[in-house]
């Protein structure tokens, strides 16, 4: 059993390498500047939907207030990048570890309160927040925001164009995705499995559980900060109008759908959740609609989600080796009446 895995994970690695290799030449191959900003949103996205899993994945905490965060880390590197000129860098890493601050100090003063009115509160700083930006103008430009946002600069080199961004935050995805990655395979991740499954049980096995959940709240933050701040050095304009209840919604779909506990799962939900409501452009408006439909189907004949455990994927994976498994046994059986 050993031997299979490891021959296994001998073949996922060259293979994932070269699918990153052949991604990383989509902005040779794709032109379209349309068709390459939506693949740029899906990566943002991607981002902010791993963020979400972390938190509510692998911790177990129902987090409806993740727009917020992403909010706060966009309109501290607007206000930073437009009004002082720092560095991009020094704007881009502050705006996440500002909302990884406040994510930390508020998850810490979350974990006195139950499952319920956790959930009911970062609803509730979702509205606080967006309505602190528009009664707020002269810090946050009121409803009107901040615009003229300069793009990510490296070294000189500025990602100003959808095929030069591409490059940027393709970048920026696969780092937080090591990341988080790493988090969950190691003694931490395994400590917020276990609050997640039992949290009872978890205390008697000497995990504190106020510190991991105020961890695990401020890293999912730091992330969503990293998202915010992108995507408004992509946009280059900074609006409330992004950061609502609903946005925050539709990052939670986007890892329910993919399947919570899955990473790849956060980015194929993103995938969906983002190309779905392009397709029908006509009908924009009515995309949380046809989100909430889509959840709804899922979670009556798939709850589990698209690739989470004993999700569709194993569903469908399953019935394969059970058809296989049938047909040999069949075929034995025939060859057993032959003889």
């Amino acid at each position: 059993m050993k031997t299979i895995k490891r021959m296994n994970i001998k073949l996922k690695t060259p293979l994932l390498i070269v699918f990153l290799l052949v991604y990383a030449c989509t902005p040779l191959i794709i032109t379209n500047n349309y068709v390459l900003r939506i693949i740029n949103n899906i990566m943002l996205y991607s981002i902010m939907a791993l963020s979400v899993n972390l938190i509510m994945g692998f911790c177990g905490m129902l987090d409806f207030g993740r727009s917020a965060f992403v909010g706060i880390g966009t309109y501290f590197y607007a206000l930073v990048m437009t009004r002082t000129h720092v560095p991009f860098l020094v704007g881009f890493l502050g705006a996440a570890l500002f909302s990884a601050i406040i994510g930390y100090i508020l998850g810490a003063f979350l974990q006195r309160t139950s499952f319920d009115y956790f959930t009911l509160i970062t609803c509730g700083f979702v509205i606080i927040f967006q309505t602190f930006l528009i009664n707020a103008p002269s810090v946050t430009g009121g409803p009107i925001g901040i615009m003229g946002v300069p793009a990510p600069e490296i070294f000189g080199f500025q990602f100003s164009t959808p095929q030069r961004f591409f490059y940027f935050v393709f970048a920026l995805l696969v780092i937080v995705y090591i990341i988080i990655r790493n988090i969950t395979r190691s003694h931490s991740g395994r400590a917020l499995e276990a609050i997640r499954d039992d949290e009872i049980a978890a205390s008697y096995s000497a995990i504190n559980i106020p510190k991991y959940k105020a961890l695990c709240f401020g890293i999912g933050s730091f992330i969503t900060g990293l998202a915010g701040a992108a995507m408004v050095s992509y946009t280059g304009y900074a609006s409330p109008d992004n950061f609502t209840l609903d946005e925050g919604l539709i990052l939670c779909q986007m890892a329910i759908l993919g399947g919570l506990g899955s990473l790849p799962g956060s980015i194929l939900g993103a995938a969906i959740l983002i190309v779905v409501p392009e397709l029908s452009r006509t009908a924009y408006e009515y995309r949380l609609l046809i989100m909430g439909l889509m959840m709804v189907i899922l979670m009556l004949f798939c709850p589990n989600g698209l690739l989470g455990k004993n999700g569709l994927m194993d569903i469908i994976v399953h019935s394969i080796n059970k058809l296989r498994h049938k047909s040999h046994h069949e075929a034995m059986e025939g060859c057993d009446e032959n003889d």
